[in-house]
Parts: C-alpha cells; sequence; structure tokens
C-alpha cells in the first residue's frame, strides 16, 4: 500500500508539465488559495505562479472531456476564466494580480509575442521566409476586399448603408485591435466628420470587441474544419509545398542552459529595436520593426547560426510552457464578457460574422491561389486581420494550436492594421 501511495505522488502527468498530479494540486491549492485570502503579490511573482496554475489545472480538467477538448481546445481555458470573472467570482486579489502581469507594468504578453515572433522567423527555413513573405499580403488583401463586400452586402440587406457598414462595422474589425486600430480611426473619422473623437470611439470599440470574439470561435472552427477536411490544412505549415518539419531550419547542436540565457537576451534586444525604431519613425508600429529587424538578420545570415539556434530555444522553451497559462492570464485580464453581450443585437452580429466570414474565405481562397493551405492562410492572414491585435493573437492561435505561426499573424495585426488605416482614409475621401 505504501509503495502505491509513493507512485500516486511520483508519476508525472503530461497536462501538468509532467508534474505528479498529487504535487501540483497540493502547489495549486496553496497559490489560488492566497488569490482567495488577499496574500497574493501583484508582481510577476504572483503572476507567474497564478496563471501557470490555473491554466494548467483548468486543461487537465477540460481535456479529460473529448468533446470539450476536440472543439474549444485552448480556447476552453480562456472563455472559462472570463465568464468566472463576468460572474464576479474571483477575488480582486487575483484579477488586480493577472492584469497587473498580463498588460500592466510587468506585460508579460509583449514578453511573450518577442519571442514568437523572433524564434518563430529565425527558426524558419529561410527559403521558405522568402517566398512566403513575399506572397503573404495577397492572402491579406483577398481577406480584406471579402470582408468588406460581405458585410456591406449584409449590412443593406438589415437596413444599414454600405458605407455606414464599411466605416463602423468592417473598418474597425479589420483594424488590427484598439490601440493600433481603433484609437487612430476614430481620430481620423473625428477630423473627417467634425466629431468629437469621444463620440466616434463609441461608435467603432463594440466592432473591435465582437470582432475579436468571433475570430476566436472562427478559430476553434478551421480547427475543426481542417481535421474533417485534411487536404485543406498544413496542421500548422502556411505553404502547400511545406511541411511543418521542412519549415523549420535545420540546427546540429546540443542545448544547453547558456543557449536560453542568450535566446532570452537575443529576444528582448529585438524586441527593444523594434521600439527605438518606432520611436524614429513612428508611422510604423514597434511589433512590425521587430519583424522586420529579424527577418533582415535572417535573410542576410548576419547572425551567427548558435544564437539562432538559441533564439529558437527559448521560443521552444516559451511557446512550450506559457501558451496553456496565458490563455487564463488573457481570459481574466483581458476577455470582457460584459462587453460583448452589450453588442449582441441580432442584425449587428450577423453584420459582424459577415464581415468575420468574408476575411476568412477571401484568406483561405486568395491564399490556395498563392500556394497557402486555406485553414493557416484563412487564420494568418484573416481572423488575425480581425482579432483585437496582440492578445487576439494569442487566442486565435492557441484556439487552433497554431502558435508556430505568430510572426505572420503579428504581421497581420500591425502590418496589415496600417493597411486597413489607408483604405479608410481614402474611402473617407470617396464616400464623404
Amino acid at each position: 500500500m505504501k509503495e502505491n501511495n509513493q507512485n500516486t505522488l511520483t508519476t508525472g502527468n503530461r497536462f501538468l508539465m509532467d508534474m505528479p498530479t498529487a504535487w501540483f494540486m497540493i502547489l495549486s491549492l496553496i497559490i489560488v488559495g492566497a488569490g482567495f485570502l488577499g496574500k497574493l503579490p501583484t508582481s510577476m511573482v504572483g503572476g507567474f505562479a497564478l496563471f501557470m496554475s490555473l491554466g494548467y489545472l483548468i486543461r487537465f480538467i477540460y481535456w479529460k472531456v473529448p468533446l470539450i477538448k476536440n472543439t474549444l481546445g485552448l480556447a476552453s481555458i480562456g472563455l472559462t476564466c472570463a465568464i468566472i470573472k463576468h460572474f464576479g467570482l474571483w477575488p480582486e486579489n487575483i484579477v488586480e494580480t493577472m492584469t497587473n502581469f498580463i498588460q500592466g507594468d510587468t506585460d508579460f504578453l509583449s514578453w511573450f509575442i518577442a519571442a514568437l515572433i523572433t524564434g518563430s522567423i529565425l527558426g524558419m527555413n529561410r527559403e521558405l521566409l522568402i517566398k512566403a513573405g513575399i506572397r503573404y499580403f495577397v492572402p491579406i488583401t483577398g481577406g480584406l476586399i471579402f470582408a468588406y463586400l460581405l458585410g456591406g452586402l449584409v449590412g443593406q440587406a438589415f437596413g444599414m448603408s454600405f458605407k455606414d457598414t464599411i466605416f463602423y462595422i468592417a473598418g474597425p474589425i479589420m483594424g488590427g485591435g484598439t490601440g493600433a486600430g481603433a484609437v487612430p480611426m476614430s481620430e481620423m473619422y473625428s477630423e473627417a466628420m467634425g466629431l468629437a473623437t469621444d463620440v466616434t470611439f463609441a461608435k467603432i470599440y463594440p466592432s473591435v470587441t465582437i470582432g475579436n470574439w468571433l475570430a476566436i470561435f472562427g478559430a476553434i472552427f478551421l480547427n475543426i474544419l481542417g481535421k474533417k477536411a485534411p487536404k485543406l490544412t498544413g496542421n500548422g505549415a502556411l505553404m502547400q509545398d511545406y511541411s511543418v518539419e521542412e519549415s523549420k531550419a535545420s540546427y546540429h547542436y546540443n542545448m544547453t542552459m547558456n543557449d536560453l540565457g542568450t535566446g532570452l537576451m537575443l529576444t528582448m534586444t529585438f524586441f527593444i529595436l523594434g521600439r527605438v525604431l518606432n520611436g524614429v519613425c513612428p508611422i510604423v508600429h514597434a511589433y512590425a520593426w521587430t519583424i522586420i529587424s529579424v527577418a533582415i538578420c535572417k535573410i542576410s545570415g548576419i547572425l551567427p547560426q548558435r544564437m539562432e539556434y538559441s533564439a529558437v530555444k527559448w521560443y521552444d522553451f516559451a511557446q512550450g510552457t506559457f501558451t496553456v497559462p496565458l490563455s487564463a492570464g488573457i481570459g481574466i485580464a483581458m476577455l470582457n464578457l460584459q462587453a460583448m453581450l452589450d453588442i449582441l443585437s441580432p442584425g449587428f452580429v450577423i453584420i459582424a460574422t459577415a464581415v468575420v466570414l468574408g476575411a476568412i474565405i477571401g484568406a483561405g481562397l486568395i491564399g490556395m491561389l498563392v500556394k497557402f493551405y486555406f485553414v493557416e492562410s484563412a487564420v494568418t492572414a484573416g481572423l488575425c486581420m480581425a482579432n483585437a491585435g496582440g492578445n487576439g493573437d494569442v487566442m486565435v492561435l492557441s484556439s487552433c494550436d497554431r502558435m508556430n505561426l505568430m510572426s505572420f499573424a503579428q504581421i497581420s495585426s500591425r502590418i496589415g492594421g496600417a493597411l486597413v488605416l489607408v483604405v479608410q482614409s481614402v474611402l473617407l475621401g470617396i464616400l464623404l
């Protein structure tokens, strides 16, 4: 009997970071209990502890239910945390700690995205990066055109003019989120229409919110579609001529702990460089500058191979360890269920759905013309245009288990979002 008890405590569980189940539960009880007692530090220490315990615990429970695992996937973690917050069941200490950790002074979300951008680009097959990069704006353009046309047509069916649908629903949904999309777009509208900025922002922000939620559910749908129709997906590979393995660069090193340190330093340097260059040229988003800088280094081959390898290993560690818990963190800190419920009028939801569906169809079909897989093209060039920027990219990609495509998702959110602002400014001049 004693031997059986020992096995219970020492046998690892792959859904709990290979930690013994009993020990994980003990550690989680201490962490979450501290949150309910108001004793959880509102710092990086409390944030790391809380989101890892909640994320892996919720996944451990849900992965016992095949229906949830095979449909909602990792999105179930964020949705569960958002629902709990909506009903006020999280204590203030837990919400405060997680909010500060994810998007406050600690800003773990930016740290995570930087790791994914740097590692995914440096770890990409150089030939693929060149081919895919050149073609990528083709499906982005296709998704944008289809989203505007389908949204405008459905809007007219519900008594909304094509112009208003484009200005207040389609454009904001496809515009790259709030900070880089809705805010500058509202200022643009304010100047052109002679309205106060808060008035124009209030008219377009609901579209950003509902677009983000629809993009998450769209990713769940596309993941299921890929399983039902395998020819439509590369299971994480974007281009049809390359499998997931063929999409990766090949290295022949044995990893050491120093590689993780080098990878972390290189990743953070590219992240900071993006912000420096954004200060010089603010019209290009800091993440876009990071993408451009990393891509130049990869294509030119100026980085030593061992440093590339180190950044890829750091990316592997960050993605493998933090994707699951980050879903819980975003659910608590950033997913506002009430904001979505407040705008759920049937007509508005149907028009917004048409916009997101147009983005899926346009990006997916046009992507196939340049030899992209339908699912991966629709997710990155379509849904990652329609979501709410950085946190939306994480939720969309985690919902369809394609976090390796973060670099392309960020191109959509940042450079694609800037493209939408240009399109909206041109349309303002034509339609007003």
